[in-house]
C-alpha cells in the first residue's frame, strides 16, 4: 500500500450563430471553420450526456481483459471481491466502475518507469561528457540518488504507484461509495460534480467510509521506516479512533472527505468523458448519413473543412522565465553576467535581521562556463534556439506575471485567460487566503488543492475545455479540466512525476503518438469519402440500383469514420509541466540542476520536441499554432527570516501580553497541510492570520479593526489597531511596527489606502531605503493611474524604481530612451493627485515600467486589492531574502526575475508580417489560442476574457 503515502500528498498537495454561419460561407478561409460550426451548432449542441449511450459492459475491456477478468486479478480482500463481483450484472454499478478503472489502468500503466530523457542523453553524449554534467538530480555512475543536501520534504520517496494495490484500494472505496452516487440512477449525467456538504447524509457517509480509509493507512504504515512520513500516517490513524472523532480539524475525517470527493469526482469525470464520446459518435453518424441523403455537397464541405482545420497546443511551464531562456541561447546578452555578478556578491544581501540561510549551496558552474563563450553544443536547447531564431518577434521581450507572482494565482490565469477579480474571475488571489464571508482559510499545498476546481466552478470561470467543448480536446497534466474529452490528472502527475521522472510526459506522448497514427488514417478516409461522394453525385439518376448500393456503402463508411474521428489528433491540447519550478525551489533557479544539458530546461526542450514530432507525423503541423507561457520566474535566496517571529515576538514582549496569531501555511520546503473541508476551524477571536508561500510574498490578514471583522482594514485602521487582549483602549501602529522590525529585508509592503473595487482603488506602499521610510500612493480610477509620494514634503519616488533601467536587459536604443524619458515626464513628474485627467493609462505605465527592474509594477499593485480576499497587508522581501523558506529559490516577490514570465508563440501559421511582442501579460496565451481555433473575435472584458488576444500581432487572420 505504498500508494497511500503519496495519495496523501495528492489529497494534500463570442460570435453569434448567424455570424459564424456567414464565416463558414466565406471562400477558402471560411472552409476552415465550416466543420467547426456544424460540430458546435448541429452536433454537440444536442448532446444530452445520456447514460443510455454507455457501451455494453460485455464489450468493455481494461488492459485487454474483460472487466470481470481484470477485477479477479486485483488484491481485494475476499469480502470486497465477492461483493464487487456480485454487482457486475448491474450496469449502473459496473459501467461507471469500468470507465473509472480504464481511466486509471489504460492511461497510467503499460509504460516502464525509466528516465526517458536520461536514456536520450546517453545516446547523444559520450559518457565522459555526461560525467561532467552530473549534479544532485542526475548521475551516471551512481544509480542511487546522491545523499540529500537539502531538506526536500516535498519529495515522494517512492513515487505514486499506479499499480494493482493502488487500483484495489480505489475499487474498495468505490464499492463503499456506490449507494450514494445520486447520479447513478439518472438518465442524464449532471453538468457538475456536487461536493460533500455538512448534510446528515453526507456526514453519515463519511463516518461509514472513514474506517476503510484508516485500515488502508494502517496497512500503508506497516513496514515503513520510522520517520516523518510514518509518524504523519500514524497521527491520522490516531485521529480516526472513536475518542478523537469530534476533535477540531480531525485529520482522519479530513482525509476521508478529500478521498471521497477525489474518487467520486474522477468517477463522474471519467464517465462523462466516455458518454460524451459515445454520444458524439452517434450524433455525428446521424448527421453525416442524413445530410448525405439531403445535401451530399454539405458532407463534402464538412470533410474538406476537417482536412484543413486548425489545431493548437497550449503549453504552461511552471517558473519559465523569458530572460533566462534568451540568456542561455545568447550568453553575450547581459542577463547571465548580471545573474552571476549578483551570485558572487551574495554577501551584499546580508541583513542583521536575517537569522538563517538555505542549507543547500547553489552550484553555478555551468552558468560560469557559458559566460566564457566557449561552450558550443547543438544538443543544448535545440528547440529554444530554433524558436528564437525563427520566431523571435512572437516571443514577448518582457512577459508579465500578475502580483503576487504565485502559481495558484497565475496558473488559472494562463490556462483560462480569466483575470482574478470581477464576474467570471477566478477569485484566487494567492496560494492562501481568508474568505471572511465564509469564515474559511484556504491553503493550497495540501488537500485544499482539491478545492481549486470547486472555486473555479463556483465563480463561473470558463476554461478552454468549456469554451471548446465542440472540438476534440486533450488535457496533459493540468487542472481545471472538467470538460476535457481526454484527461491526464495533474495531481497524479505531481504525485508520481518527481521520482518517476517523465511519468506524465511519457503518457501524454503515448496518447499523441496513437492519435497521430489515427489521424493519418482519418486523412485518407476523408479524402476517399470526398472522392466517393463526388462520384456518387455524378452517377446518372437512371442507374437507380447502383446508386442505392453506393449510398449504403457510403453510409457505412461514414459511420466508420465517425467512430474513429474522436481518436484523431486533438484540435486543442493543453500541456502543463511543473518541473522547472518544482526543482528550482530546492536547488536555485540558475543552478546546474536547472541549466546544464542534463538539467530541467534541456529536459523540457526535449519533451517539447517529442510532442512536436507527433504533430509532424500526423501531417497537421503546418496548421498548428503553438503557444507557451510561464506563470512566473524565480530568483535566488541567500538569507532568510520568519516575519511572523521578527515582527510579533518583540512586540508581544513590549506589550506584556500575547497576540492571537494563526499561521495557515507551511514554510517553503516543508510538507503539506490537511484541512477538514466540512469542519474547518473558525477564524474568529484571532488578531492576525499569517501565510507565506514560495519564499516570497508574506500575507497578513488583520481583524478586530474599526472596519469590523468581515471587512478588510485600510491604512488608517491599521495605524490605530487594537488587539483582542489590549487594555485601556490601547492602539498600535502595526504598519510602523512591521516596517521597523523587518528593516532592509522588506522590499515594500502594500496595504489598502481606501476600500477597493475594479473601478477605483487607492493602495499605499511602504518600505525603507538607506534607513529612511518611504510611503507612496498608487491610485487607480477607471483605467487611469497615479503614482506619487504619500508625504507632501518628499517628492522623490524610490520604492518601484520607475526611473531606473533594468540591468538584466540590453541598454535601450536612443529611440527607446527617448520614449522612456518622455513617459517619466508624462507619468511621474507632471501628474496631479487631484486631477485624474493628468494621469497615465495602463498602456503608458506598462510601456514605461518595461524598461525598469519592476515590469508593470504600478498597474499590478493598483489591481492587487480588486479582490477582497487578497489579504490585509502583503509583504514582499528584498532581493536575495526569503520569507519563511528553507530553500534557495523563491518567487511571489516583485523583482524582475520573478515577474518576467515567458509568453511566446511559434508555428507555420504565424505570418511574415508579425509584430514584435514587447511586453505582454501571460494571461493573453489562452485568448490568442482560442481566437485562432474558432475565428471568434476576443475582446478583453467580454465573455469572461480578462486579457487581450495577440492574434493580430502574430499576423494571423482570426477569420
Amino acid at each position: 500500500m505504498n500508494w497511500f503515502k503519496n495519495s496523501v500528498v495528492i489529497s494534500l498537495a463570442g460570435l453569434a450563430f448567424n455570424a459564424q454561419a456567414q464565416l463558414g460561407e466565406t471562400p477558402i478561409i471560411g472552409g476552415i471553420f465550416n466543420s467547426s460550426e456544424i460540430l458546435k451548432n448541429q452536433i454537440t449542441s444536442s448532446l444530452t450526456y445520456s447514460t443510455k449511450f454507455a457501451k455494453d459492459i460485455t464489450l468493455f475491456t481494461i488492459g485487454g481483459m474483460t472487466l470481470e477478468a481484470y477485477l479477479l486479478t486485483l488484491p481485494l480482500d475476499s469480502d470486497t471481491k465477492l461483493r464487487v463481483m456480485a454487482q457486475l450484472a448491474d450496469p449502473t454499478y459496473s459501467i461507471p466502475l469500468g470507465y473509472f478503472l480504464y481511466q486509471f489502468y489504460d492511461r497510467y500503466t503499460g509504460l516502464d518507469n525509466s528516465d526517458q530523457f536520461k536514456a536520450h542523453l546517453t545516446k547523444i553524449y559520450e559518457k565522459q561528457q555526461l560525467l561532467s554534467f552530473e549534479h544532485s538530480l542526475f548521475q551516471i555512475q551512481n544509480q542511487q540518488p546522491l545523499e540529500k543536501k537539502h531538506a526536500k520534504d516535498q519529495a515522494h520517496p517512492e513515487g505514486l504507484k499506479i499499480d494493482s494495490e493502488f487500483i484495489a484500494a480505489m475499487v474498495t472505496v468505490y464499492d463503499a461509495l456506490f449507494q450514494i452516487g445520486e447520479w447513478q440512477d439518472m438518465e442524464q449525467l449532471p453538468k457538475q460534480y456536487t461536493y460533500l456538504t455538512q448534510s446528515a447524509d453526507d456526514l453519515s457517509l463519511v463516518a461509514r467510509i472513514q474506517p476503510i480509509v484508516i485500515e488502508i493507512i494502517k496497512q500503508a504504515s506497516v513496514g515503513m521506516e520510522n520517520g516523518e512520513m510514518k509518524n504523519a500516517l500514524l497521527a491520522i490513524v490516531q485521529d480516526g479512533q472513536p475518542q478523537n472523532r469530534n476533535k477540531p480539524n480531525n485529520k482522519a475525517q479530513a482525509l476521508t472527505i478529500t478521498l471521497i470527493d477525489f474518487i467520486r469526482l474522477n468517477v463522474l469525470k471519467g464517465y462523462r468523458q466516455f458518454v460524451y464520446q459515445d454520444e458524439r459518435e452517434e450524433k455525428l453518424t446521424q448527421w453525416l448519413q442524413s445530410t448525405l441523403d439531403n445535401n451530399p455537397q454539405e458532407v463534402i464541405d464538412f470533410l474538406n473543412s476537417q482536412q484543413h482545420r486548425r489545431l493548437a497546443v497550449q503549453i504552461i511551464v511552471d517558473g519559465l522565465q523569458q530572460g533566462l531562456v534568451e540568456g542561455l541561447i545568447d550568453p553575450k546578452k547581459p542577463f547571465l553576467s548580471e545573474v552571476y555578478r549578483r551570485h558572487i556578491n551574495a554577501k551584499d544581501y546580508f541583513s542583521p535581521v536575517t537569522d538563517s540561510s538555505p542549507e543547500h549551496q547553489q552550484s553555478l558552474t555551468f552558468l560560469k562556463t557559458l559566460l566564457t563563450g566557449d561552450y558550443q553544443d547543438p544538443n543544448y536547447l535545440p528547440f529554444f534556439k530554433r524558436i528564437y531564431r525563427d520566431h523571435v518577434k512572437s516571443i514577448a521581450r518582457t512577459g508579465i506575471s500578475s502580483t503576487p507572482t504565485i502559481s495558484v494565482r497565475n496558473l488559472p490565469i494562463v490556462k483560462t485567460g480569466a483575470k482574478v477579480s470581477g464576474q467570471n474571475g477566478t477569485r484566487i488571489p494567492n496560494f492562501h487566503f481568508v474568505d471572511r464571508q465564509q469564515d474559511r482559510a484556504y491553503y493550497f499545498f495540501g488537500n485544499d488543492a482539491l478545492q481549486l476546481d470547486r472555486l473555479i466552478q463556483d465563480n463561473g470561470v470558463q476554461t478552454m475545455f468549456d469554451r471548446l467543448v465542440h472540438l476534440k480536446t486533450l488535457n496533459c497534466n493540468a487542472q481545471y479540466d472538467w470538460n476535457a474529452h481526454t484527461s491526464y490528472d495533474g495531481l497524479i502527475n505531481l504525485g508520481a512525476g518527481e521520482t518517476l521522472r517523465d511519468f506524465g510526459e511519457k503518457r501524454c506522448l503515448r496518447e499523441l503518438e496513437h492519435r497521430a497514427n489515427v489521424e493519418r488514417s482519418l486523412n485518407t478516409m476523408r479524402q476517399d469519402l470526398i472522392d466517393n461522394i463526388q462520384a456518387y453525385k455524378s452517377m446518372p439518376i437512371w442507374d437507380f440500383f447502383t446508386k442505392i448500393s453506393r449510398k449504403w456503402k457510403l453510409k457505412q463508411d461514414l459511420a466508420n469514420y465517425a467512430g474513429l474521428d474522436i481518436q484523431g489528433m486533438p484540435d486543442f491540447t493543453l500541456i502543463y509541466n511543473p518541473w522547472p519550478d518544482h526543482f528550482a525551489h530546492f536547488v536555485g533557479p540558475f543552478s546546474d540542476e536547472i541549466l546544464m544539458p542534463t538539467g530541467e530546461l534541456n529536459r523540457l526542450d526535449y519533451w517539447i520536441r517529442q510532442i512536436e514530432n507527433t504533430y509532424q507525423n500526423a501531417g497537421v503541423y503546418k496548421r498548428t499554432l503553438w503557444g507557451m507561457a510561464g506563470d512566473h520566474g524565480l530568483t535566488p535566496v541567500y538569507y532568510t527570516l520568519n516575519p511572523e517571529k521578527t515582527i510579533f515576538q518583540p512586540l508581544e514582549t513590549r506589550l506584556g501580553y500575547p497576540l492571537k496569531i494563526k499561521k495557515i501555511s507551511s514554510d517553503e520546503g516543508e510538507g503539506p497541510k490537511i484541512t477538514n473541508a466540512l469542519n474547518y476551524p473558525s477564524n474568529k477571536d484571532i488578531d492576525v492570520i499569517v501565510a507565506s508561500t514560495a519564499g516570497g510574498n508574506f500575507m497578513m490578514d488583520l481583524f478586530n479593526s474599526q472596519s469590523g471583522w468581515s471587512n478588510q482594514p485600510t491604512y488608517q485602521d491599521l495605524v490605530n489597531w487594537s488587539p483582542i487582549n489590549a487594555q485601556n483602549n490601547q492602539v498600535l501602529d502595526i504598519i510602523s511596527e512591521t516596517v521597523n522590525a523587518l528593516s532592509d529585508t522588506l522590499d515594500y509592503l502594500v496595504v489598502r489606502e481606501s476600500k477597493c473595487d475594479q473601478n477605483y482603488c487607492e493602495a499605499r506602499i511602504v518600505g525603507s531605503r538607506e534607513g529612511k521610510r518611504h510611503d507612496e500612493i498608487i491610485i487607480h480610477d477607471r483605467g487611469r493611474y497615479f503614482y506619487g509620494s504619500a508625504q507632501p514634503s518628499n517628492l522623490s519616488l524610490r520604492l518601484l524604481d520607475v526611473q531606473s533601467l533594468n540591468p538584466f536587459l540590453a541598454k535601450p536604443t536612443e529611440k527607446q530612451l527617448n520614449t522612456f524619458a518622455s513617459l517619466i515626464d508624462r507619468c511621474v513628474l507632471r501628474p496631479k493627485r487631484d486631477n485624474s485627467e493628468t494621469w497615465c493609462s495602463s498602456t503608458q505605465w506598462r510601456t514605461l515600467t518595461r524598461f525598469t527592474p519592476r515590469p508593470d509594477s504600478v498597474v499590478q499593485l493598483a489591481k492587487l486589492y480588486e479582490e477582497d480576499r487578497a489579504g490585509t497587508i502583503n509583504l514582499f522581501p528584498s532581493e536575495g531574502i526569503g520569507f519563511n523558506t528553507k530553500v534557495p529559490g523563491r518567487h511571489a516577490g516583485e523583482a524582475y526575475l520573478e515577474k518576467d514570465a515567458f509568453i511566446g508563440f511559434w508555428g507555420e501559421p504565424i505570418g511574415t508580417s508579425a509584430k514584435t511582442l514587447s511586453f505582454e501579460a501571460n494571461g493573453s496565451l489562452a485568448p490568442t489560442i482560442y481566437e485562432y481555433l474558432t475565428g471568434e473575435n476576443v475582446q478583453q472584458g467580454d465573455n469572461g476574457w480578462g486579457f487581450p488576444s495577440l492574434l493580430e500581432k502574430l499576423d494571423i487572420s482570426p477569420q
